[in-house]
């Protein structure tokens, strides 16, 4: 066990989440601790993951409660006394039940995608300076947070009307940001943002044009860059994408 990278994915328990555990467990040997909101989801989602002889294990976690963090924090601990990678991926689209005000449907989106996964890294960040290996945060955005695109004439992103969730991942892009300066000085420290693209996963209803297999490469390539690969970027398979 301590010969292997350790990982915790939220989300894990279905889609881009879920994908990027199997590939890191199976293409790289990591030891991936899957993390997700229902308790038998995500246990039954490890399940077949360790079905198959991969390295993983199974734990509740919601982002948008301290508690349930900090409970998976000191079993985290216990048990391996450090952090290589994280990768937040936990997010959601929109709002359910649908809320009855633009207040609400806001603060539902921005509790999950930018509180919860800034809450996740601050409470992290203590076992992943302990890592001997990697120190590598990703976090999964989206084209839709790029300001670039939504102000250029004509790009594809203007289509997507799910204006709380494009405000959302913007933050998310910004968060990766401030970490990667605060951290520039220390080159063990990778934070870079992912963005997996439109992948058929239940966020979008599963509509998107590709399997979470293909989206998660991207991710995963984050998520093991060496010590020579970059920090505070925002990236997609074909390249950088314009903040």
């Amino acid at each position: 066990m301590a010969s292997e990278t350790l990982a915790l994915v939220t989300g894990a328990n279905q889609g881009i989440g879920f994908a990027v555990s199997q590939k890191l467990a199976s293409e790289h040997g990591y030891h991936v601790i899957m993390t997700g909101r229902r308790e038998d989801d995500v246990k039954a989602k490890a399940k077949t993951l360790q079905d198959l002889g991969l390295h993983v294990e199974a734990h509740v976690m919601d982002v948008t409660s301290d508690e349930s963090i900090d409970a998976v924090i000191r079993e985290v601990e216990s048990k391996f006394g450090h952090l290589d990678v994280l990768v937040n991926n936990a997010g959601i689209a929109r709002a359910v039940p649908e809320p009855k005000s633009v207040r609400a449907e806001y603060e539902a989106l921005l509790a999950t995608n930018v509180v919860g996964s800034i809450s996740v890294t601050e409470k992290f960040l203590p076992l992943l300076a302990k890592s001997q290996a990697t120190k590598r945060v990703v976090f999964v955005s989206s084209g839709a947070g790029s300001i670039t695109q939504w102000t250029t004439p004509g790009n594809a992103v203007r289509a997507f009307k799910a204006p709380a969730y494009a405000v959302s991942k913007t933050a998310v892009n910004a968060m990766c940001v401030q970490y990667a300066v605060a951290y520039e000085d220390d080159k063990s420290w990778k934070f870079n943002c992912g963005c997996p693209g439109y992948c058929a996963t239940n966020l979008n209803g599963y509509r998107g044009v590709k399997p979470p297999e293909t989206g998660a490469e991207i991710i995963c390539h984050l998520a093991t860059l060496g010590e020579d690969g970059p920090t505070g970027t925002f990236v997609n398979a074909q390249g950088p994408i314009a903040w």
